[in-house]
């Protein structure tokens, strides 16, 4: 029903901007024009650059251990399944903490599973904290942490986290299909593993948890770097001016 309306749509556009390559294909089985779609992602908020803060916020999680942190909605989407068996399989490695800021419809679910897989001592829900707060949390974690479910959908789409990780310059660790893993591997950001793959993503743990820091922060600048190629807001801002004046002259 609603394809013949997206059509119309589409083939009376004279550009047609999408935030993942992934969609492209989608549009052009329409009977789009390759050279009408431009690839334009999304920025994150000016607030998330890399920052030194000596203000500690994860209170008595050891300094010194290896700090996942996942920081957004706690849902079905997410996989916190998959993510928590990855915690179980680790368990026993003492130095790694994981560490989830913010909540959602499955974070009583998420509790009932700490205690079930005895995570207690590694597994910390720390609540939800105004954005602000985000680049001063993100600043104490060693890697940030994202995942979405095996479903088509969520292979070519970019999550709105992986911008705002990348701006603020940290190692990636991802377990999802597609487009946003495509881009971390392609900027050697992090280490990814296929969707719901939960042995993958304790193995990528694991090994990011040993490496040395100036591996680490080399992966960080790596993300960084990635963040001004392709996500910048200036940057993107001055592409939006030269589409529209393109389109413009074109007519003239």
């Amino acid at each position: 029903l609603l394809n013949p309306i997206v059509k119309f749509i589409y083939h009376h556009c004279d550009k047609i901007l999408v935030s993942s390559r992934g969609f492209i294909n989608s549009i052009q089985e329409k009977g789009i024009n390759r050279k009408n779609i431009e690839y334009f992602p999304q920025w994150a908020e000016p607030l998330f650059k890399p920052i030194t803060s000596n203000n500690y916020l994860l209170g008595e999680i050891p300094k010194e251990s290896f700090k996942i942190m996942f920081a957004g909605n706690i849902g079905e989407a997410q996989d916190f399944p998959s993510v928590l068996k990855a915690a179980k399989f680790l368990k026993k490695n003492k130095n790694i903490q994981w560490l989830i800021l913010g909540g959602g419809r499955k974070t009583n679910w998420v509790e009932n599973k700490i205690n079930e897989y005895g995570l207690e001592n590694c597994f910390h829900l720390l609540g939800s904290y105004p954005l602000e707060k985000m680049p001063e949390f993100y600043a104490s974690a060693d890697a940030m942490l994202f995942s979405l479910k095996d479903e088509y959908i969520f292979s070519i789409t970019i999550p709105a986290k992986v911008q705002s990780y990348l701006a603020c310059g940290k190692p990636i660790l991802a377990m999802i299909n597609g487009e946003a893993a495509n881009i971390i591997n392609e900027a050697n950001a992090g280490l990814t593993c296929s969707a719901s793959d939960s042995v993958g993503l304790s193995k990528n743990i694991l090994k990011m948890s040993k490496m040395p820091s100036m591996d680490l922060k080399h992966i960080g600048e790596n993300s960084y770097n990635c963040y001004k190629k392709y996500f910048d807001r200036e940057m993107l801002f001055e592409k939006a001016e030269n589409i529209f004046e393109s389109l413009i002259y074109s007519d003239k």
